[in-house]
């Protein structure tokens, strides 16, 4: 329904007054209520208030806690104030309301809702306040397209950092969901094939560069004999932790063996019970102590025998050759559960975003 817009009046002179104090009272949109009880008011100054409604008679001189309450459009302004009821007529249904603490937590709210009603800033929309709309619309000067400028500045970097924020928390969330990360790393090496111990003993002597043919070394073992392995070609000899005079167990590894030419695989030991995700995974990434990223693939052949509990040593191949120098190095291996196809441009991105490091180290 629509209201006529009212002004309020610009001077008080022709209101009437509320006794020795001289303030005068407002007509001014407001209710009451008290005890739970609703009544409308007539008119409030900074002293005393009139209100009309269902009054019990018996509230003659009584205090109670009212509750102001302006009603704005889109939100209200409530005020309590302790008062006294006095004048009652119940013919006519009206009272006042005279305020035991005037200058109380109320007076400033009261005050500027009274004196902005009187000069004319508040106007009456039926029985709602509204701000008195501008007579002229203020010309835009500088300082208002500076703030313009300003308030879109504003509103730019937040849509940008909230961005940032879904996407940061997107890749955690498909991180946690859609990887796995093993709990010991791999260590890179040459392919080949690894000369074990033959029997548990001491290392009596070690030559990395026999030829092929000539002993590689020999273990003494606890039994007394001493035991020679023989060098099996004429190719690249890494030796495995071990030096004369050091003590093995049979089947320990002493020397890894490769051709000349042979690429860098991975090599690590998994857990028993990782193994079901080892199976499951869709790709590897490999990410190396400098921060290079190597997909890589599961070597079928790579898994080697294991006792009941104990660690099952695994083999990866990189998609693309590793620099010779990367032997000897540790890296950790995250494995990729296979992704929905609704969730591929996500994976993308990631790549991308892994990738790009990368491309700026190299």
């Amino acid at each position: 329904m629509d209201h006529a817009i009212t002004p309020s009046p610009k001077r008080g002179i022709d209101l009437p007054l509320a006794g020795p104090t001289d303030h005068p009272v407002i007509a001014i949109p407001f209710h009451v209520e008290i005890n739970g009880r609703q009544y409308i008011g007539r008119g409030v100054s900074l002293v005393r208030a009139e209100i009309s409604g269902l009054i019990d008679p018996q509230m003659l001189g009584q205090q109670r806690i009212a509750w102001f309450v302006f009603r704005f459009q889109g939100f209200t302004v409530g005020l309590p104030v302790e008062v006294r009821i006095q004048d009652i007529e119940t013919a006519k249904g009206t009272a006042a309301l005279e305020f035991l603490d005037p200058m109380g937590e109320h007076l400033p709210q009261l005050r500027h809702l009274v004196n902005a009603f009187i000069a004319g800033d508040l106007v009456t929309l039926g029985n709602v306040l509204a701000a008195r709309p501008p007579l002229t619309a203020k010309p835009r000067g500088p300082q208002d397209n500076g703030r313009h400028l300003r308030r879109f500045g504003g509103t730019l970097v937040l849509l940008v950092l909230t961005a940032a924020l879904v996407a940061l928390v997107a890749t955690k969330v498909f991180d946690r969901v859609f990887t796995y990360r093993l709990a010991a790393p791999v260590a890179a090496g040459f392919d080949g094939r690894t000369l074990a111990a033959t029997a548990t003993g001491q290392i009596e002597f070690l030559d990395p560069e026999a030829k092929s043919g000539e002993v590689a070394y020999a273990i003494r073992a606890n039994t007394g004999q001493t035991l020679s392995v023989v060098q099996p070609c004429d190719c690249r000899v890494e030796v495995l932790g071990v030096e004369v005079g050091s003590t093995v167990f049979a089947g320990d590894p002493v020397l890894r063996v490769s051709e000349r030419d042979a690429a860098i695989v991975l090599a690590g030991s998994i857990r028993p019970e990782e193994m079901l995700e080892l199976a499951r995974a869709s790709s590897f990434d490999i990410t190396f102590a400098d921060g290079r990223h190597v997909a890589a693939r599961l070597d079928p052949e790579g898994l080697g025998p294991a006792a009941f509990g104990e660690p099952v040593p695994f083999r990866l191949l990189p998609v693309q050759p590793l620099a010779a120098d990367r032997a000897g190095q540790l890296a950790e291996v995250t494995l990729r559960r296979p992704v929905p196809d609704f969730f591929q441009p996500l994976l993308r991105f990631v790549d991308r975003f892994l990738s790009a490091p990368e491309a700026q180290a190299q």
